[in-house]
């Protein structure tokens, strides 16, 4: 008994450091960053070689590479999680299932490769919005697949005898009685898919980004500013004057992302709750 209280008060501690941890690298960034936000800030563009001026292009490029890569990835991602739960069980399931697993573990550095060797250089889209969304979306489907399939997975079987009972097609139990009711994790599911997006910086950099620009996209073949390259950037090339805009921005992009995760807690919990 004592063996396993001591074993209780060790998993303990180690959960209390790991989150104090988290919190307090959330409030170093954020504290420090948010002393430069201003109108200017976010309205302007950079200018004087990123030493005055402000993330505007950025928050732009970030907003359009998050939303082209949900459009392609959603679709793609809960069509497959659907497959896996309904459809999975035989040997192109389990591939498919060992596929998706995989895509899980791989770094953001491969993904960036292989979407610069394919989407840019191979399908001719050079460094553009499209390619980097192609990418990303890439990166989110393991996310939106899994959990989708969790969700569609852990839904009362009797559910599903009722629909059939009543006559519906394997096609109408999916779409009106499975889907429905497992709306609220599957949009968990894509907003954490989100928050990972907005925060990739390697698969950026290599097909979608550019360090300065001096205006907004036109169309989807045009390369984008991010807030988290633009980081990247302001950080390794520029000097000490600079610094200032590299951490208003790192502040900026960890408060979106502690906003898409804590609406996705809270529906989390919602649901958890019912």
């Amino acid at each position: 008994m004592r063996k396993d209280k001591i074993i209780s008060l060790i998993f303990r501690i180690i959960s209390y450091i790991t989150f104090f941890s988290i919190v307090f690298i959330f409030i170093f960034v954020i504290l420090d960053g948010i002393r430069y936000f201003s109108i200017d800030f976010f309205t302007q563009f950079p200018k004087n070689m990123m030493t005055e001026g402000g993330i505007f292009p950025a928050i732009i490029g970030t907003i359009y590479l998050l939303l082209m890569t949900l459009i392609i990835a959603i679709p793609f991602g809960v069509l497959t999680g659907i497959f896996l739960s309904e459809y999975g069980n035989n040997k192109i399931g389990r591939l498919l299932d060992t596929a998706i697993t995989s895509l899980s573990g791989v770094p953001s550095i491969v993904y960036g490769l292989f979407g610069l060797a394919l989407f840019s250089i191979t399908m001719g889209l050079r460094t553009s919005l499209i390619s980097g969304s192609l990418t990303l979306s890439i990166m989110a489907l393991p996310i939106i697949s899994s959990s989708t399939r969790e969700a569609m997975s852990s839904i009362p079987n009797t559910m599903r005898e009722s629909a059939y009972a009543l006559g519906a097609k394997k096609t109408e139990v999916i779409y009106k009685v499975l889907l429905p009711a497992a709306r609220s994790r599957i949009i968990t599911a894509i907003l954490i898919g989100a928050g990972r997006v907005m925060g990739e910086t390697a698969p950026v950099l290599l097909t979608a980004a550019v360090f300065y620009s001096t205006h907004m996209p036109k169309s989807i073949k045009d390369p984008i500013m991010t807030l988290p390259t633009h980081i990247y950037n302001v950080a390794m090339a520029y000097g000490e004057d600079a610094q200032w805009m590299a951490k208003g921005t790192a502040s900026f992009l960890m408060l979106l992302i502690l906003v898409i995760y804590s609406i996705a807690f809270r529906i989390r919990r919602k649901v958890n709750d019912k």
